[in-house]
């Protein structure tokens, strides 16, 4: 049960360690974990779905991104409410689509990717039966262990070598899982092991694809007629919200000219959503104005009213979605694409190249 255990917790932490370097970030981030999981390739093939299922499973999915990127940019308040109501229908659905053991091994890959976390969530209903003694002991080593990977996160942030810090997160995995180990009785260690299954590659996990808002046509385009998404299918959309008077959007304009001129004559499009921020943005003219003096030869979209902008849920100028051939949202970077030594430019410019290699009926 020992080794079974550790071969778990040290494929978890390896993944979650993956994350610590400059990468896009989670369009999503916050959401609780099951909802990036029904959007992973990998653990959909796990589920081995029929091709009805399959087809249903699809529709079901994008039609709740649909009513979540909208979300993305709302009050706490407002999302608790909204999302609780979603997926409760979303769940409601499921149920009725997947068959009993497609269900469990969900639920097991969700205990894996939750790790250690999981052994005290009382919303999972593990019936573990702790002693409030244990329980408590339990909550104060998994809540070290999060505080001290959230520091290991933020030296990461900061551009430190990734070595070390690759083994100070190991370490602290492991000393968790130690101190764990040394308090769950052999019953409650068989109980964790029926929950999370058999093996699961967490290191398969990171393809998420959300379905892709549509462009919302206000009538007012720059070096373009109306564009439409659903048009663009067979073809990579790069897809960035700015504002011509901020300085952030600003220093991200040298690789917007670059991708277009670089992807000239491939499938990939980039279109620009100009939302204001201040009155002079507002400005039709003004934002014409600025992107010929910029020498934009990529379509704008004038977003006046921001109803792109809260189509999608967005809330940072500049911000740069990525979408497949399919139509689905696969990376996502908010600010400048160089900031404080990161580089976002070459990470989306390798995506770009990476989804123009897929078919466009990828699953």
């Amino acid at each position: 049960m020992r080794t079974v255990f550790t071969t778990f917790v040290v494929v978890a932490f390896a993944s979650l360690l993956s994350g610590l370097t400059a990468r896009g970030a989670d369009p999503f981030a916050g959401a609780d974990p099951s909802w990036a999981l029904l959007h992973e390739p990998a653990v959909v093939a796990e589920l081995k779905l029929s091709s009805t299922q399959r087809v249903a499973y699809q529709e079901l999915m994008d039609s709740v991104d649909l009513r979540f990127f909208p979300l993305r940019n709302k009050s706490r308040e407002v999302v608790v409410a909204v999302v609780d109501e979603i997926m409760g229908e979303c769940q409601q659905k499921l149920n009725t689509l997947l068959l009993p053991a497609q269900s469990k091994r969900f639920r097991e890959i969700l205990m894996r990717k939750l790790g250690t976390a999981a052994l005290v969530r009382d919303d999972l209903d593990l019936q573990m039966d702790y002693t409030d003694e244990q329980l408590k002991q339990l909550k104060t080593i998994v809540d070290k262990a999060a505080a001290a990977v959230t520091a290991l996160e933020k030296e990461a942030s900061e551009g430190k070598p990734r070595q070390p810090l690759e083994e100070k997160f190991k370490d602290v995995k492991l000393k968790e899982q130690q101190e764990i180990l040394a308090l769950l009785k052999p019953a409650q260690r068989t109980k964790w092991q029926q929950a999370v299954g058999a093996p699961f590659d967490l290191s398969r996990l990171g393809q998420t694809a959300y379905r892709a808002p549509e462009i919302v046509d206000t009538k007012d385009w720059i070096n373009s007629p109306a564009m439409k998404l659903a048009d663009q299918r067979g073809k990579v959309v790069v897809l960035h919200f700015y504002a011509f008077g901020c300085s952030n959007c600003i220093h991200n304009y040298p690789w917007y000219r670059e991708w277009h001129d670089k992807f000239q004559g491939k499938d990939v499009v980039l279109i620009g959503v100009h939302t204001p921020e201040t009155a002079g943005e507002r400005e039709a003219a003004n934002v014409r104005s600025s992107a010929t003096k910029e020498k934009f030869a990529f379509p704008v979209v004038i977003d006046g009213k921001s109803e792109n902008w809260n189509a999608w849920g967005n809330s940072m100028w500049p911000s740069v979605y990525l979408i497949d051939k399919r139509g689905y949202l696969r990376h996502f970077w908010p600010g400048e694409l160089k900031w404080q030594g990161l580089d976002g430019e070459k990470y989306m410019r390798e995506r770009i190249e990476q989804l123009l290699t897929e078919t466009d009926a990828k699953s």
